[in-house]
C-alpha cells in the first residue's frame, strides 16, 4: 500500500510539473503572437502607405507617403479651393494614426501579469476599430492607385502592416486566457 500511495505522489507531482511547463509555453507562445502584432504595428507607421509605380517617371519629388508626415503635408497642401478638404483629410489621418496608437497601446497592456478582463474587452473593441478603419485605408489605396491612372501602386504596405496588426490584436484578445498566474 505504502508503495502505490508513493506512486501515486510521485505521478501527481510530475503531472502538476507538466502543467507549468505547458502553461509557460502558452504564455511564451501568446506573448510572441502579441509581440508580432506590436512590430506590425509600429511598422505601420514607417512603411509607405503610398508609393509611386515606376509609370511616375523619376522626378525630384518623393515617391513615397508615410502616415505621420502625411498629417503636415496634407493640412499645408490646400492653400487653394480645396484648403477645407485637405485640412479634412488631415484630420482623418491623424486620427488613423491614433486609432493605430491606441490599439498598440491596448495590445502591449496584454504582456502584463494580471490583465483583467475589461483591458482584454478594450483590446477587443479598438482592435475591430482598428480593422475597420484599414479597410477604409484599403479602399482609399485603391480609389487612388485607380484615380493616378498607373502612377501610384495598389500595393499599400503599411495599410497591410496594420491590417496585420489590427488581426493580431483580435487573435490575441481570443486566445488571452483569464486562468494564468493563479
Amino acid at each position: 500500500m505504502d508503495e502505490t500511495t508513493a506512486d501515486v505522489t510521485v505521478l501527481r507531482r510530475e503531472v502538476q510539473l507538466l502543467r507549468h511547463r505547458v502553461l509557460y509555453l502558452e504564455v511564451a507562445l501568446f506573448r510572441a503572437v502579441v509581440a508580432v502584432g506590436a512590430v506590425a504595428l509600429v511598422l505601420g507607421y514607417f512603411l509607405p502607405f503610398l508609393s509611386a509605380t515606376e509609370e511616375a517617371g523619376n522626378s525630384d519629388e518623393d515617391e513615397t507617403i508615410a502616415l505621420i508626415p502625411a498629417i503636415a503635408g496634407l493640412a499645408d497642401a490646400g492653400d487653394g479651393p480645396f484648403s477645407g478638404e485637405a485640412a479634412m483629410a488631415a484630420v482623418v489621418v491623424g486620427g488613423f494614426v491614433l486609432v493605430i496608437l491606441v490599439a498598440f497601446i491596448a495590445l502591449v497592456q496584454l504582456f502584463r501579469d494580471r490583465v483583467s478582463p475589461r483591458t482584454v474587452r478594450i483590446a477587443r473593441v479598438f482592435g475591430i476599430i482598428l480593422l475597420v478603419v484599414c479597410g477604409v485605408a484599403w479602399l482609399l489605396v485603391f480609389a487612388l492607385a485607380g484615380h493616378s491612372e498607373g502612377e501610384s501602386s495598389a500595393f499599400s504596405p503599411a495599410t497591410l502592416s496594420i491590417t496585420i496588426g489590427g488581426a493580431v490584436t483580435i487573435l490575441a484578445t481570443a486566445l488571452h486566457p483569464g486562468d494564468w498566474r493563479d
